[in-house]
C-alpha cells in the first residue's frame, strides 16, 4: 500500500482550462497538485484520513487545496475513496464543539452521498487489522481504524498528513 501525504503534495483547485491551480501560488504548485491526483488515479481506490475532511471543508489555508483536489478526483471518478464512519464521528464531534450547525449538516451529507467516496462500518475484518496494527506499530486506535478500514477495503493508498504512520509498512 502506498501512503499518500497531503504535506509534499500541496495543491490547488481545477481551473476552467482543467488546471489545478493555487491562487497566488507557482507552477510548482500545479505540478504538484498534478503529481498527486496522478497518483490517486494509479492507486484506484484510497483510504481517507478524517484530517482530509477537515482541511477540505474548513478550508484550511496550506492543506485545503490539495484535499479539494482530492474531492474533484473522487467526484470525477479518478479515484474511489473509503472512510470509516469514525471519520464522521470524529468530524461531527469538531462541529458540535463549535456549534455549526450548518457544518454538521454538510458532514452528514457528504458522507451519506458524495459521488466516489464509501463510508464503512467498522466489522470484524477491519477489526483483525486494527488489532494487528496496535500490536505491530502502537499507533492509536483511531488511527489503526482508519488504516484498518482502508486495508480491509482493498484501498491501495492511504491520505493522511500524520507523520507518525511513516512506520506502518503495510501503506508504504
Amino acid at each position: 500500500m502506498v501512503r499518500l501525504h497531503l504535506r509534499p503534495r500541496r495543491g490547488g483547485l481545477e481551473t476552467a482550462r482543467g488546471r489545478r491551480e493555487v491562487p497566488g501560488r507557482g507552477a510548482g504548485h500545479v505540478a504538484r497538485i498534478a503529481t498527486f491526483v496522478e497518483r490517486l488515479r494509479e492507486a484506484g481506490t484510497v483510504g481517507l484520513d478524517t484530517v482530509v475532511f477537515i482541511y477540505t471543508f474548513e478550508r484550511h489555508p496550506r492543506f485545503g487545496p490539495c484535499a479539494q483536489a482530492l474531492f474533484q478526483a473522487l467526484e470525477d471518478g479518478e479515484c474511489r475513496g473509503i472512510a470509516s464512519v469514525l471519520a464522521l464521528g470524529e468530524v461531527l464531534t469538531g462541529a458540535k464543539r463549535a456549534e455549526d450547525e450548518s457544518l454538521l449538516l454538510h458532514y452528514r451529507a457528504v458522507f451519506e452521498r458524495f459521488p466516489g467516496l464509501t463510508t464503512v462500518d467498522v466489522d470484524r475484518e477491519v477489526v483483525e487489522w486494527t488489532s494487528t496494527l496496535r500490536t505491530r506499530y502502537g499507533i492509536p486506535t483511531p488511527d489503526a481504524i482508519h488504516i484498518g478500514t482502508a486495508l480491509a477495503y482493498g484501498a491501495l493508498a492511504f491520505v493522511t498528513n500524520d507523520a507518525r504512520l511513516r512506520s506502518v509498512k503495510e501503506i508504504d
